[in-house]
């Protein structure tokens, strides 16, 4: 323990004390805020005295820094004594957790599923950038304890200033919150607790009409590798993992169904194999009873699983391949991205593009956002889950029965991000579900053709040509 005088980097003597006291081994320094009064010896050392008004200051500073050593050592005690209690209440010892260990430790917290290697490499890579921002502005703070409410909320306000939409600035909150309650000891203050979530602007992927599905398979009917890729997930709305590492012992053929456990929600789900993906699954099975076929092999599309594994983006190349030889690419752009889009998907859209020019554009894949780093994506892979709902819904399915194929726990999620109708197919159902009482008792446009069909005579038929016409452009 000393006080000391220190001098500036001009050389002047700097105008307030100094003090170096150490706690538990670790060694503090500090400026002890009492004014070097009067004048000090020539030699500036403390071994020599200066005059009067020097050696007062001298006594204050000294009687500051006692003061200081105390009030460590008592905070110290203090804390080593919530140490104690808490050690005996819950019969283990307070644990802290380093900051630069914390993707680490997120990793380690127990769960009942382990979550698949991609979203992990993405939350750690999250935190990752939240410790380097936490270093950047407090290079003493070392542990998780030392994340005050005032940096957690400069870390979100920093995320904002990305330009992330609400959805992503949602999940890093999320993220960060779920991470302190799990690694801070009990009891302690979670810096992000009372930072309210934000409102979220969803946009909706689109359903494919039953032109476009025939338009997407008729132009994949040659491409062995993806087609069986693309025709499970118009048939069975599984997501485009659960498609490419599809087992034979979930495919029952004999009773025409599948039932498999989802990846991302672990749900059991339970699906018809509709005719076109048993006369796939079919021709399939009849290959693997070859002797080119090696029996050890598990998935029913052995190569696209290898390649969903390795790299999931060949995946999604191959597939916006098909869709822009089908003409499902962003106008003026062949397939390119704006600037607020990602490099990376920038370069598979312009080679998924290739080849394809002078194609008509049946739709685009991209929309824009009202805010975020890149567009939103609106025809995709999980596209054909969405029509899947969308046409059993309004095809008259029951919303029980949808669930079992999607494997969603609540219907408002079926509801909000998979029920996306087009207006004229939604009045449609509608109306043949509706009373008549409501209608005016006016039937669907097929049965009013087939009731004036059975009706016309040779006095009838040009009036009742008319009206058919009518109905046939209504549709």
């Amino acid at each position: 323990m000393s006080i000391e005088l220190r001098t500036g980097r001009n050389g002047k003597l700097r105008s307030t004390w100094y003090g170096r006291y150490e706690v538990n081994g670790k060694r503090y320094t500090i400026n002890l805020g009492v004014r070097v009064a009067g004048t000090p010896p020539a030699s500036l050392s403390l071994r020599d005295e200066g005059d009067k008004a020097f050696e007062r200051s001298r006594a204050q500073a000294l009687e500051r820094l006692n003061q200081t050593i105390a009030e460590s050592k008592q905070k110290n005690d203090s804390a080593h004594l919530v140490e104690r209690i808490y050690e005996i209440k819950t019969g283990e010892r307070i644990r802290t957790v380093a900051l630069a260990s914390l993707p680490a430790e997120w990793q380690r917290i127990p769960r009942r599923r382990k979550p698949n290697e991609r979203y992990a490499a993405q939350c750690r890579s999250t935190l990752a950038r939240f410790v380097a921002f936490i270093r950047e502005q407090n290079p003493k703070a070392e542990e998780m304890a030392h994340v005050t409410r005032d940096v957690a909320r400069a870390f979100m306000e920093a995320e904002s200033s990305r330009g992330v939409t609400a959805k992503t600035w949602n999940d890093t909150l999320k993220l960060l919150r779920a991470t302190f309650k799990h690694l801070l000891p009990a009891g302690s203050i979670n810096p992000f607790s009372n930072v309210p979530t934000r409102e979220t602007e969803t946009v909706f992927r689109m359903p494919f009409t039953p032109e476009e599905l025939k338009a997407i398979v008729d132009t994949a009917r040659d491409d062995d590798f993806i087609r069986p890729i693309l025709v499970i997930g118009m048939c069975t709305a599984m997501r485009r993992g659960d498609c490419c590492l599809l087992k034979w012992k979930d495919v029952d053929l004999a009773r025409r169904f599948i039932t498999v456990k989802t990846a991302k929600t672990g749900a059991t789900v339970s699906i018809p194999i509709f005719p076109m993906l048993y006369d796939e699954l079919t021709a399939l099975a009849t290959m693997r009873g070859s002797s080119a076929v090696k029996p050890s092999e598990t998935y029913v599309f052995p190569e696209q699983a290898q390649m969903y594994l390795e790299n999931p983006d060949g995946i999604t190349w191959r597939v916006r391949k098909v869709f822009a030889a089908a003409g499902f690419k962003d106008a003026g752009g062949e397939g390119e991205l704006d600037d607020r889009d990602s490099k990376r998907e920038s370069a598979l859209l312009r080679r998924s593009s290739q080849n394809v020019e002078g194609v008509e554009v049946r739709g685009e894949i991209h929309a824009d956002r009202k805010e975020g780093l890149r567009r939103a994506s609106v025809r995709d892979f999980h596209s054909f889950r969405v029509t899947w709902v969308t046409v059993a819904l309004t095809g008259g399915v029951p919303l029980e029965l949808v669930q079992k194929v999607t494997g969603h726990k609540t219907t408002e999620i079926v509801l909000k991000h998979y029920f996306q109708p087009g207006r004229e197919a939604f009045r449609q159902a509608l109306q043949t579900a509706m009373p008549k009482l409501l209608t005016n008792g006016q039937k669907a446009p097929k049965d009013q053709m087939l009731e004036i069909l059975s009706r016309t005579t040779a006095k009838t038929w040009q009036k009742d040509s008319e009206r058919l016409r009518k109905l046939v452009a209504a549709l």
